[in-house]
């Protein structure tokens, strides 16, 4: 009789499992960095006119409009004044619509300056640690990383 034995089947699942369990991380983690993609074209088209200026609560509102209207697919995004900032303080912040694997919200820092990952949950941890170009910074009390331009 010929065919494969239940042992050859099993070893075959195994191999099949333990490739899935490796791939898997680094395929989310690409998902994710596609994603975020739109993020960072919004902000680096944004980031010349507005880091290093004292906005107004008019022109962020225009802003935040500005965002709204870019119809980002997987984040929304609004601009805020950072509590206990004194002068500049004017930052973005976007989350992400629906419900990832990864959970994390991107926000600027330095007044647009740079982006940020901030972690939601243990798979949004590992993107944020994927995406930073240092060790992490406190920022409003939130484990903080300085994205790579």
């Amino acid at each position: 009789m010929k065919g494969f034995t239940l042992l050859e089947m099993m070893i075959v699942a195994v191999i099949i499992a333990v490739l899935a369990a490796v791939a898997l991380p680094y395929y989310y983690n690409a998902v994710e960095s596609a994603r975020m993609t739109e993020v960072v074209v919004l902000w680096g088209k944004g980031k010349g006119a507005v880091s290093g200026y004292e906005l107004s609560q008019e022109q962020a509102d225009r802003l935040s409009h500005r965002m709204e209207k870019a119809n980002l697919k997987h984040f929304t995004g609004n601009v805020f004044c950072r509590e206990g900032a004194t002068g500049i303080c004017w930052e973005a912040e976007f989350t992400q619509k629906g419900e990832p694997h990864a959970r994390y919200k991107l926000v600027t820092t330095e007044n647009f300056k740079k982006l940020a990952c901030v972690p939601i949950n243990g798979a949004g941890q590992s993107f944020c640690e994927s995406q930073a170009v240092g060790e992490p910074v406190d920022i409003n009390g939130e484990k903080t990383y300085i994205i790579k331009e």
